[in-house]
């Protein structure tokens, strides 16, 4: 009978990965993991408390800005009444010669006018309309009963380029018995308005619009400029407060807009009108966005160090297991492989003691 050989089982071959790319794979999905379990809440966290102070700032602003137009109109109503208590003695020539100056005083009245009890305008600036009926103009027929501040009204002509938008401020005009003896007006020029109400936000960083009790633009930063509010807004037009949103544009992009109710807030009568202000995209958002770059460059630094240390840490702790276990499967195979000892962990070093032995025994 012959006699049988022995043959060692081959060990088979196996298909898991690696104790290395293991740990490193771990720690990068880990850190991949934790810096997005860091960064999103602190992302939205800026990104609410930039919305809650660009809020703020526009609310501010909105106020700020109401306050410098409320001034420069209640200059113009306080000069109004004034010059309607001195012509109230006085004769047409006089009072023609107030109603010059004031034109020529600063450029925001456009033209000043006396009316008479017939509704017949009897003295205007550089006798411009005088003898026109104005019994059915409202800052004709208002102003007799008392301080009015007038709807937008235009004096355009057969060109389009001469169309010139007013605002009309009135007041009766009283003897020293008390007795009405018709209405004095000043006709502001909107074009000065527009322009001191841009000047004004340009300086507080904002976009202004002026609207009226519907919520239509009356003029904005500029000529093609349009605002829709809100039902909400509107409602904050009626009940005089001051409120912002976040609206978003046909382009996707948000913009917060802050109403400020009634434009004057002084002794000036009530405008019907309101200052809208908004915060441009380009700046609301910036703020978080900066963050967010800086936060990933820190967290992907961090996830760097990681990887680096993995790649340190394999090295150092688990090169040597993988090499004793190429060592153990060699003997397995009947080979004589050089017996190495690794003292890197208390593992290693036991494994490697442990192979020696074996070796020992075997050969």
């Amino acid at each position: 009978m012959s006699q049988m050989e022995t043959v060692s089982p081959r060990i088979p071959q196996m298909h898991a990965p690696r104790l290395a790319t293991s740990i490193i794979g771990f720690v990068m999905i880990s850190g991949l993991l934790g810096i997005l379990a860091i960064w999103w809440p602190i992302h939205q966290h800026a990104r609410d408390f930039e919305t809650r102070v660009e809020t703020d700032h526009a609310i501010r602003g909105a106020k700020a800005l109401r306050l410098a137009v409320s001034r420069a109109l209640e200059r113009e109503w306080e000069s109004l009444q004034a010059v309607a208590d001195q012509i109230a003695v006085k004769e047409d020539d006089e009072v023609r010669a107030f109603a010059d100056a004031v034109v020529q005083a600063g450029g925001q009245v456009a033209w000043a006018g006396l009316a008479d009890l017939s509704g017949t305008i009897r003295v205007g600036t550089n006798g411009l309309r005088e003898g026109t009926a104005v019994s059915g103009a409202s800052w004709y027929r208002r102003g007799l009963r008392g301080p009015f501040f007038g709807e937008l009204t235009s004096s355009a002509t057969d060109q389009a380029h001469d169309r010139k938008d007013v605002l009309n401020i009135a007041v009766p005009v009283k003897s020293p018995e008390g007795q009405i003896r018709g209405v004095y007006t000043y006709s502001l020029k909107v074009s000065w308005l527009r322009d001191y109400v841009r000047a004004a936000a340009d300086e507080l960083g904002l976009l202004a619009y002026v609207v009226d009790q519907r919520g239509r633009a009356i003029f904005g930063p500029d000529q093609d400029s349009r605002v829709d509010l809100t039902p909400a807004s509107l409602g904050s037009l009626s009940l005089n407060i001051g409120s912002a949103q976040i609206i978003e544009d046909e382009e996707g992009a948000k913009n917060i807009y802050a109403v400020a109710p009634e434009l004057a807030i002084g002794n000036a009568p009530p405008t019907r009108l309101s200052v809208v202000v908004r915060v441009p995209p380009a700046s609301y958002g910036q703020g978080a966005s900066e963050l967010s770059v800086a936060m990933w460059v820190s967290l992907l630094s961090l996830l760097g160090l990681l990887g680096v240390f993995s790649i340190l840490f394999t090295r150092h702790f688990v090169r040597p297991l993988e090499r004793l276990t190429g060592i153990a499967r060699e003997i397995a195979e009947g080979a004589e492989p050089y017996p190495e000892e690794y003292h890197s962990s208390r593992e290693s070093e036991q494994l490697s003691h442990a192979l020696s032995r074996i070796q020992s025994r075997y050969y």
